[in-house]
């Protein structure tokens, strides 16, 4: 492959000079973005290190597939080779947001440039889309066009060359104990009660909640463990999966008393229902479903906790910040970093520091007291 400097509408262009699959001498023209005036020295380096990054690569030029059409058959390739729901949220962005508008400017594989995907970037942001959701578009676009690379159909991955939001740090909300416990009584007679009361007391995900079964419930030894998922799959669909989030979600904890007391009798009650519906009853192990054994629809929980929430005119949390009050509980009963991270699950201690950094001010002024005790000031 040969290359040369070309001007077309007072900008440089890296024309690179390749034989095609037939034999026959082609052109592939990659604008430099560098005006004419003064940039001569830039434009030839450019030209160098595209030459390079062809060569090198051994990639051969094409020009007839656009980026939304390799968008979609990415997706088709990779269908196999990751979770559904991972495979959904690939195919909810792609279709919601990326594809809408590649197709729009046409622009091919080949010839898509870092400013291309910035430009993208930048107007979801100006559409009102959070830093955290054009990330997660990011992640997409780059993994796709990495494929791309190691399949040497693009020399480089542009979208390496971006500039990316930064990303919103999160600072959850949580209910102190009185106010977990007023929620708590406002979801009596609710159907997902059993849900809040688990998520609540131990901190719980979502999906742990709701992919908790009789069989790892052990009322003899008094424990239950916290193995397998239910996770949300597109809109309406859920999944059993029979792990947890990381290796240090699978995790056992205690049964209380009053705890066991209450999943006994909620035992009970789900096998009277049983044998009066007979057939009308959905068979299965979760520990969490309607009266009519039926599972619980991730989203269904989400929409209903906040529903109930607004009626009864309580702060509004998200079903996920139960997770939180039950960590800054156990933090305003000084119980360690190290502790809570084993409750709840996390995978090294860094990330529950991080999340509850902001709760340990109380630590704080213990220390300020010791220090303040050391100096003599003024």
């Amino acid at each position: 492959m040969t290359g040369s400097l070309q001007v077309r509408n007072g900008k440089y262009y890296a024309v690179l000079s390749y034989k095609d699959e037939m034999g026959k001498w082609r052109q592939k023209w990659i604008n430099s973005e560098l005006p004419i005036k003064d940039n001569k020295r830039k434009a030839e380096l450019f030209l160098t290190k595209t030459l390079s990054e062809y060569n090198s690569s051994n990639v051969t030029p094409c020009n007839d597939i656009l980026f939304s059409e390799f968008m979609s058959h990415w997706l088709d390739t990779i269908a196999g080779s990751i979770e559904l729901n991972t495979f959904e949220s690939y195919k909810a962005n792609i279709n919601r947001y990326i594809n809408p508008h590649f197709c729009k400017t046409k622009v091919v594989l080949q010839n898509l440039k870092p400013q291309d995907i910035q430009v993208f970037y930048n107007k979801q942001l100006e559409l009102g889309l959070s830093a955290t959701s054009v990330l997660s578009l990011h992640a997409n676009i780059r993994k796709a066009l990495q494929h791309a690379v190691k399949m040497n159909i693009i020399a480089y991955n542009p979208a390496d060359r971006v500039t990316l939001p930064k990303k919103q740090k999160y600072r959850a909300n949580f209910y102190t104990s009185e106010q977990t416990n007023a929620m708590l009584e406002m979801f009596k007679g609710e159907e997902m009660y059993v849900v809040v009361l688990i998520a609540a007391f131990y901190g719980l995900r979502r999906s742990e909640v709701l992919g908790l079964k009789w069989k790892y419930i052990d009322f003899d030894t008094n424990t239950l463990v916290i193995c397998d998922t239910v996770v949300r799959c597109g809109s309406t669909m859920s999944i059993d999966k029979s792990r947890t989030k990381t290796t240090a979600s699978h995790r056992t904890l205690p049964l209380t008393p009053s705890m066991r007391e209450y999943l006994l009798t909620l035992k009970n009650e789900q096998e009277t229902y049983r044998e009066l519906l007979r057939s009308a009853y959905t068979s299965n192990d979760y520990v969490c479903k309607r009266k009519n054994g039926e599972p619980f629809a991730p989203n269904y929980i989400s929409c209903k906790f906040n529903k109930v929430l607004k009626k009864h005119e309580l702060p509004l949390i998200r079903f996920h910040d139960l997770r939180h009050s039950a960590a800054s509980m156990l933090l305003a009963e000084k119980h360690s970093l190290k502790e809570i991270q084993e409750w709840l699950g996390h995978g090294d201690l860094a990330t529950t520091a991080d999340i509850y950094a902001h709760l340990q001010f109380e630590a704080k002024q213990d220390m300020a007291k010791s220090m303040d005790g050391k100096f003599k000031i003024g």
